[in-house]
């Protein structure tokens, strides 16, 4: 069972062979803001990357789902959060010297893929990528330009 720090800790690594710098990252559960800010430098302007991430289980040990995974319900929330966040994140006022991109990383199984499928014109038409966790490594990511 992935936890949503196990998640955020696979998409960093993954960003910083890639050539990022990670900026900021969530490192406890209980935490406000992105969860995690990347940058990469390229010829013309610097890329921020926002990242939302969930995992398939609670964090929480206190909680009643500690360990066991979430049902289609929960995923379904979970990712409607993610994409509440993410909308915030592109309503941001933007600073002309970034290029800015927005991505959720969530776990690689059957039912987040199937949410994601559904809804994968119109996080397309948003430019919002999609980072896929197996295990401790991204094993996927789907985006319209490169991330």
């Amino acid at each position: 069972m992935l936890f949503e720090l196990d998640v955020i800790d696979a998409v960093c690594q993954d960003l910083e062979e890639r050539g990022y710098v990670i900026i900021n990252r969530k490192k406890e559960i209980k935490h406000s803001g992105k969860d995690v800010i990347a940058k990469k430098t390229n010829s013309n302007k610097d890329l921020r990357l926002f990242i939302e991430a969930i995992g398939e289980t609670s964090s929480d040990s206190t909680s009643k789902r500690y360990g066991k995974p979430f049902d289609r319900s929960q995923i379904k929330v979970h990712i409607s959060e993610l994409l509440f966040a993410t909308a915030e994140t592109l309503s941001m006022p933007k600073l002309d010297e970034y290029i800015y991109k927005t991505a959720i990383a969530i776990p690689d199984n059957k039912d987040h893929r199937e949410f994601i499928n559904k809804i994968k014109p119109f996080l397309d038409s948003l430019d919002i990528a999609v980072f896929y966790v197996k295990g401790e490594r991204v094993s996927e990511i789907i985006s319209n330009r490169e991330v």
